[in-house]
C-alpha cells in the first residue's frame, strides 16, 4: 500500500513538470506570436497610404516681390543753388509739365535778359550791313574829305593865327574823344574779366576796339596838322594832309562799298552765336525749375524751401499710380517655361481675397548666380484695376504653365526615380507588403504626378515613413 502511494506520488510529479513546461512552451509560442501581430501591426501604423484616384493636375510658376508703379520719376534739380519754392507735398496729385519747386532765379533770369539785348543788338548790326550805304555815313565821309582837301590847300598858302587856334582846337577835341574811347573800352574790358557770365559778345568788344584806334588816329594826325600850322606850311605838313587826304578817300570808297561775302558770314556768325547764348540762358532758366514729366502723384518731397539742392537725393519723387508691375526672380528650371505674353494671376498681401490680373512683359535674356542658383529676372505687368494699390506692397504671382484634366494622379512622396536609369517607381501597398511598380509619368504638379501607366485608379500608394523621411518626394 505505501509502495503504490509512492508510485502514484512520483508519477503525478511528473505529470506536474510537464504540465508546467507544456505551459511554458505555449506561453513562449503565443509570446512570439503576440510579438509578431504587435510588429505587424506597428509596421502597418508607420505606413503613409492614399488611394490613386483620378483629377486635375495645374503646373504652376510661382514668384514673389513688391508692387512697383510703371513711371517712377526721381528728379533732381540740374543747377546748384537755393530752393526758393516747393510747391507740392506728399500725396499730391499733379499734372504733366506742372512746376514742382523752383530755385532762386535771379541769376538766370539777368543772364536771360542780356542774353536777349546781345542777340537784339547782333540782328540789326546785321540789318544795317545788308542795307547798305547810310546816306547819313556818306555825307560825314565826303565832308570829311572836303576838309581834307581844304585843309591841303590852305597849307599849301600858309596858316596864321587864326588857323593855328582852329588847328588847336580840332586836336584838343579829337584827344578828348580818342580819351574817352579808349576809357570805355578799358573799363568795359575789365568788366568783362571781372564778370565773364555777364561780359558783352568778343564781337562787341572788337568794335570798341577798333573805335578806339580809329579815335587815336584820328587825333593824331590832327596833332601832327596843329605842329605843321605852328611851324609854317613845310614838306611834312604837306605829306600829312596828303595822306589824310588818302585816309578820307578810302573812309568815302569803303563807306560806299557794298558788304562783301566776309563781312555778310561774320554777320551771320555773330547772330547765331547770339542765338545760341540764349538758348544756354533760358535752358538755364528752365532747369531752375522742376517739371512733373507726366500725370501722377507726388511720393516724396525732400527739397526745402532756403536749404540748398541736393546732387545726392531727389528732391521729389514721382509715381504714376495709373499702372503697376512686379519685378521678381525666376531659377533657371522655371523660366524655360515661361514666355512673354502669358497670363498671370498676382494676390497683395494687404489685399486678402482679391485676384488680379497680369501678363509677362519682360525675360532677362541672361541669368545672375545666387548662392548657387541661376535666377533671371522678370517683369510682370498688371492689368488696369480699380482696387487700392500702391507701390512698395507684397505680392504673389503665379504662371499658369501647364494643365491637364481626368488623369491617374499618383502623390510625388510614393514616386522614385532611378537616377542612373531614369526609370520611374511607384511605391504600392498589396496586402501587408510594399512593391515598386514600374511606371511612365506625364505632367508633375507640387503634390502630384500624372501616370501614363503602371499604375489604376483604386490602387493604393503607400511608403514607409523610414523611408519617406530618406525619400519623401521621390527623388530616387
Amino acid at each position: 500500500m505505501l509502495k503504490a502511494l509512492n508510485f502514484l506520488r512520483a508519477r503525478l510529479g511528473w505529470l506536474i513538470a510537464l504540465a508546467i513546461i507544456v505551459l511554458a512552451v505555449g506561453g513562449y509560442v503565443l509570446y512570439q506570436r503576440s510579438q509578431a501581430e504587435q510588429a505587424r501591426q506597428q509596421s502597418l501604423a508607420a505606413l503613409r497610404t492614399e488611394t490613386v484616384r483620378r483629377g486635375d493636375i495645374v503646373s504652376v510658376v510661382g514668384a514673389t516681390g513688391s508692387v512697383l508703379a510703371e513711371q517712377q520719376a526721381n528728379l533732381f534739380f540740374l543747377l546748384p543753388g537755393t530752393v526758393a519754392e516747393v510747391l507740392v507735398e506728399s500725396g499730391d496729385e499733379v499734372k504733366a509739365g506742372q512746376v514742382l519747386a523752383r530755385l532762386d532765379q535771379t541769376d538766370q533770369r539777368l543772364a536771360v535778359q542780356q542774353a536777349k539785348d546781345a542777340r537784339a543788338m547782333a540782328e540789326l548790326n546785321r540789318q544795317k550791313l545788308l542795307a547798305g550805304p547810310d546816306e547819313s555815313a556818306i555825307a560825314v565821309a565826303k565832308a570829311n574829305l572836303r576838309a581834307a582837301n581844304a585843309n591841303a590847300s590852305d597849307l599849301q598858302k600858309g596858316a596864321g593865327p587864326q588857323e593855328a587856334a582852329i588847328a588847336q582846337l580840332k586836336y584838343d577835341n579829337l584827344q578828348i574823344a580818342y580819351q574817352r574811347a579808349a576809357d570805355q573800352y578799358n573799363t568795359t574790358l575789365q568788366f568783362a574779366k571781372d564778370y565773364p557770365r555777364f561780359a558783352p559778345p568778343p564781337d562787341a568788344l572788337d568794335a570798341l576796339k577798333a573805335g578806339v584806334e580809329s579815335a587815336f588816329y584820328v587825333a593824331e594826325i590832327a596833332r601832327l596838322q596843329l605842329e605843321q600850322t605852328k611851324k609854317g606850311a613845310g614838306q611834312g605838313s604837306l605829306s600829312a594832309a596828303y595822306a589824310q587826304i588818302a585816309q578820307a578817300q578810302a573812309v568815302l570808297s569803303q563807306t560806299l562799298a557794298a558788304p562783301n561775302a566776309v563781312q555778310i558770314a561774320q554777320a551771320d556768325l555773330a547772330v547765331e552765336q547770339a542765338r545760341t547764348a540764349l538758348e544756354v540762358a533760358e535752358l538755364r532758366l528752365e532747369r531752375s525749375e522742376l517739371a512733373a514729366p507726366f500725370d501722377g502723384v507726388v511720393a516724396v518731397v525732400n527739397a526745402k524751401a532756403g536749404e540748398l539742392a541736393s546732387n545726392l537725393t531727389p528732391a521729389v519723387v514721382l509715381l504714376d499710380p495709373g499702372q503697376f508691375h512686379l519685378d521678381v526672380t525666376v531659377d533657371e528650371v522655371d523660366v524655360a517655361q515661361l514666355s512673354i505674353g502669358q497670363a498671370v494671376t498676382i494676390t497683395v498681401d494687404a489685399l486678402p481675397g482679391l485676384s488680379l490680373s497680369g501678363r509677362v512683359d519682360r525675360l532677362a535674356p541672361t541669368g545672375t548666380i545666387v548662392d548657387g542658383v541661376v535666377n533671371y529676372a522678370a517683369r510682370l505687368t498688371l492689368d488696369s484695376t480699380d482696387a487700392s494699390l500702391r507701390a512698395g506692397m507684397s505680392a504673389t504671382s503665379e504662371v499658369v504653365v501647364a494643365e491637364v484634366r481626368d488623369v491617374v494622379l499618383v502623390p510625388n512622396w510614393a514616386i522614385r526615380r532611378d537616377r542612373r536609369t531614369g526609370q520611374a517607381y511607384a511605391s504600392l501597398k498589396v496586402g501587408d507588403g510594399l512593391i515598386e511598380a514600374p511606371i511612365e509619368t506625364g505632367l508633375r504638379g507640387e503634390a502630384y504626378t500624372e501616370v501614363l501607366g503602371g499604375v489604376k485608379e483604386g490602387d493604393v500608394a503607400s511608403v514607409s515613413t523610414e523611408r519617406e523621411g530618406i525619400d519623401l518626394f521621390g527623388g530616387g
